[in-house]
């Protein structure tokens, strides 16, 4: 499986594990907290107008900065009431879609959340009638500002970064290599066929040559894969395990665009196999 395709997997199962992952929701007299690791919101008191118990949610046009995961929704979105009225804007914490439904107005806009079954959505729906303090018109703060969640968003995309990197690191990246009768066949990433009719020189050397940089390919600590550029200028192809000091090279008849002759650097997980490697490639080639 490709590295790609591993970060990939990677960063698909971590946010689905955020996602599907219940947010807590702890209510003050002076407001509420909804603590989620991709949606943290705190909701003042001095910005609350209403809290009301709906029947079911309303309908969700568009979502602008949220996920939806199966029954879950989350984020920022805009909603509808009614069909012949436009949409507004809404923060949602959905985990039931046709459940009962707290309504948070508040001078931002509508807070709407519901725990996954009615039950849990009332019993969380009366402990907030009961704990917070609803305030007058004219005591609310209608130039607060929506709070931002900078480090949060930071914290998250820093993990999936970190997360999509594992791979990179522990990923044991190990090419096959099969000699027969009339090709050498590397298999894994970057694989190759090497015709052994196309082999000019084979030869054992214990060091690589200068590597300028790689143009496209995989390097870890432990390993080099791909094509790559030498300081010299020429390319060459390597499946090299970079802790074995002995490689097997390779010169084809083949031509890159500039005219050189294709170069390969193979090793194996030891000395020892590199060795049986380069004396099977030399006998296919020199000892028919």
């Amino acid at each position: 499986m490709s590295m790609f395709v591993i970060s990939v997997l990677v960063i698909t199962v971590v946010f689905s594990v955020l996602a599907v992952k219940k947010e807590s929701v702890t209510v003050f007299e002076d407001g509420i907290k909804i603590k989620d690791t991709l949606f943290p919101l705190a909701i003042s008191n001095d910005t609350i107008i209403s809290i009301s118990l709906l029947d079911r949610m309303p309908r969700v046009v568009a979502r602008s900065n949220g996920v939806n995961f199966g029954a879950v929704l989350k984020g920022r979105c805009r909603i509808k009431r009614d069909e012949f009225e436009g949409s507004e804007k809404a923060t949602v914490y959905q985990r039931e879609r046709n459940g009962k439904t707290i309504e948070i107005k508040t001078v931002n806009g509508s807070v709407f959340i519901n725990r996954g079954d009615d039950f849990q959505t009332e019993e969380l729906y009366n402990e907030m009638k009961l704990t917070i303090k609803i305030l007058k018109d004219n005591e609310l703060d209608y130039t607060a500002k929506r709070p931002r969640n900078h480090r949060n968003t930071i914290a998250v995309t820093l993990l999936v970064i970190a997360l999509a990197c594992i791979p990179v690191f522990m990923v044991d990246y190990e090419n096959t290599v099969t000699v027969n009768n009339d090709m050498i066949e590397i298999k894994g990433d970057y694989a190759m066929n090497i015709p052994v009719s196309e082999i000019d020189t084979v030869i054992l050397v214990e060091q690589l040559p200068s590597i300028k940089l790689r143009t496209n390919g995989i390097s870890t600590r432990k390993v080099n894969i791909g094509n790559f550029k030498m300081s010299d200028g020429n390319k060459c192809r390597l499946y090299v395990n970079n802790e074995v000091p002995m490689f097997v090279e390779i010169k084809c008849q083949q031509t890159t665009d500039n005219g050189q002759q294709t170069l390969i650097f193979i090793n194996r997980k030891t000395v020892e196999e590199t060795k049986t490697l380069y004396e099977e490639i030399y006998d296919l080639k020199f000892k028919k």
